[in-house]
């Protein structure tokens, strides 16, 4: 059957009950915070490192992202998006147990159409913070939770082109199948991913289309953009209201070096085996300012994940996974070429199939974390090694006797370096099934 594994984790979440309670370390090692100038993670101190199962229990399964903001006072809060029910949820990391946090406001969103099932939240400040749905976008105040304004993404917009269909299936509800929508009116259906660059939002629309089995196509990818104002209407849609991308399934966006990076996955069939690419990734790097893709790179049919890619703090590397194989993707940012794609990828496992569903660098940027849906685990590869060699131990976020994948999913790094400007926990993981922010120390 075809249909992507985003879309099907997405049907599975909104049909998931809550469970999991209590704490279970899963690992041995060094687990004492650090002390006087600080640790920072390194290929040593990963093997040693201790992982804490459900250190907060969520309401619901398959909660979609963990947000850890590096503006002033906020690093300590981490931020998740939850779908049961549909809500931000502020949880304070100087808390032990971690607790829902008094400094910030949890965000009820179950009565508000335009968030629902809430799959991304960026924390701007203490004052200004954005939650993307699959169909709307909101503006709000984080401290207080007051709601300045919403935006509903699939409201028509007037498409100059015409964009293609990954396969004939009727977008447009009128019992024929289309091959491409436009040029003119055209409402997109499915919100991806969402960044803010200035006084402008990006959200990636990732438009998908399903025939009689049941069976997944995707628009061409869109990128649609919107000002800031600092009065009502908060948001409006810009003077150049999209931007077309090169690929199928657009999902992730990246910030790097003053740019925006757009991933199109590309559309996959989904099979007993796991999924399979059907179109190639792609990566467009965006001009935030004059709203127009600058360079393009293809990557072939990789099925690159639906997160942003690492970028290293020198902003010359960005690191990717896949959403189909035990495989992670090194670009050269400057460049805009791949050093590690598909002819040599770097190899996280012997896994055939895999979800590698997120990606993020440690403090200190000698060790890239990646997470694994289907292996309940995160590995780290050693980014000081002109190999990229991936460490032997990793960190195991299965469930003891739970039916079916738990489910490693989003991960978050806590700003700062661990031992001098906190202690405790520096890797926050989320669970799937159940439903859970747990915890490492790889410091």
């Amino acid at each position: 059957m075809k249909t992507s594994l985003r879309t099907s984790v997405l049907a599975i979440a909104l049909l998931a009950a809550a469970c999991g309670s209590g704490t279970i370390e899963t690992t041995g090692g060094n687990n004492d915070g650090g002390s006087g100038s600080g640790s920072l993670t390194t290929s040593e101190s990963f093997a040693l490192a201790t992982a804490t199962l459900n250190a907060f229990a969520l309401g619901g399964d398959f909660p979609p992202e963990i947000a850890i903001p590096k503006a002033n006072g906020m690093q300590s809060t981490a931020f998740v998006a939850n779908f049961a029910p549909a809500g931000i949820i502020p949880i304070d990391l100087n808390s032990n147990p971690l607790k829902v946090s008094e400094s910030f406001a949890t965000l009820d969103l179950s009565t508000v159409p335009e968030a629902a099932f809430p799959n991304h939240v960026r924390i701007i400040s203490t004052t200004s913070a954005f939650v993307l749905g699959s169909s709307g976008m909101i503006y709000y105040n984080p401290t207080s939770g007051a709601i300045f304004d919403k935006v509903n993404l699939a409201a028509p917009i007037e498409l100059a082109e015409a964009l293609p269909l990954s396969g004939p299936c009727d977008y447009d509800f009128d019992t024929v199948a289309d091959t491409e929508v436009g040029p003119g009116a055209f409402s997109p259906n499915f919100a991806a991913d969402l960044q803010v660059i200035g006084n402008r939002a990006f959200v990636s629309m990732g438009s998908s289309c399903f025939d009689a089995g049941f069976n997944s196509f995707y628009v061409q990818g869109l990128v649609l953009v919107y000002d800031i104002n600092n009065q009502p209407p908060f948001l409006t849609p810009a003077a150049t209201p999209y931007i077309a991308l090169s690929g199928f399934n657009a999902t992730g966006l990246t910030v790097a070096g003053g740019k925006l990076i757009a991933t199109s996955t590309g559309d996959t069939a989904l099979g007993g085996a796991g999924s399979m690419p059907e179109t190639s990734s792609f990566l467009d790097e965006i001009d935030p300012l004059a709203l127009t893709v600058t360079r393009t790179l293809e990557l072939g049919e990789v099925a690159l994940n639906f997160q942003p890619l690492a970028v290293s703090a020198d902003g010359k590397r960005g690191f990717i996974g896949s959403s189909s194989f035990s495989e992670v993707y090194e670009i050269d940012l400057a460049s805009f070429s791949a050093l590690r794609g598909e002819s040599n990828p770097i190899q996280v496992s012997d896994e055939a199939a895999d979800f590698i569903s997120d990606q993020e660098i440690a403090e200190g940027g000698q060790v890239l974390l990646v997470s694994s849906f289907n292996r309940s685990a995160v590995n780290a590869i050693d980014l000081n090694s002109a190999e990229r060699a991936v460490l032997p131990s990793a960190l195991d976020f299965a469930f003891p006797d739970n039916p079916g994948v738990t489910g490693a999913g989003p991960i978050a790094i806590r700003p700062g370096v661990p031992g001098r400007d906190f202690t405790g926990p520096d890797l926050f993981v989320l669970t799937s099934s159940p439903g859970t922010v747990s915890t490492a120390t790889t410091y």
